[in-house]
């Protein structure tokens, strides 16, 4: 990843964003079916195309989950107080929060941030942006 390319992602991002948030959520919507118990996770995970990890915040900012990846579970941040992620979050709640775009170190690639709120818990759901913009026929080289 380079400067270049993230600038880029950004520039595309902000164009779209209200697109992109909604083409991200109808994706989840198709789940709202399934419970989010550490199984459903999977299934979401492994179902839900562009959908990188997952995994599940209480209302304390600890994630109470494993992060869920398509091909394996990582258990190493369950238990991790996760109120730095709150500054992704905006201060008016709603069920779902789309953030800016980031780079995720552990897998080299630029993601967003999906929340959603749900019940008493927070679901984090990060997505691989460039592949999104790209399937949606946002993304030229």
């Amino acid at each position: 990843m380079n400067k270049e390319e993230m600038e880029k992602i950004e520039e595309i991002y902000c164009q779209n964003r209200e697109k992109l948030r909604n083409f991200l959520i109808d994706l989840l919507k198709s789940h709202e079916k399934d419970d989010y118990s550490l199984d459903g996770l999977k299934k979401i995970v492994r179902e839900t195309p562009f959908l990188m990890v997952a995994y599940i915040v209480n209302d304390d900012c600890i994630q109470e989950s494993p992060n869920i990846y398509k091909d394996h579970i990582n258990a190493q941040k369950e238990g991790m107080n996760r109120r730095s992620f709150l500054r992704y979050i905006t201060t008016k709640r709603d069920k779902f929060f789309l953030s800016d775009p980031y780079y995720n170190e552990t897998s080299g690639k630029i993601y967003v941030l999906l929340y959603e709120e749900h019940e008493n818990k927070m679901l984090f759901f990060n997505f691989d942006i460039k592949a999104v913009l790209e399937h949606l026929g946002l993304w030229e080289e």
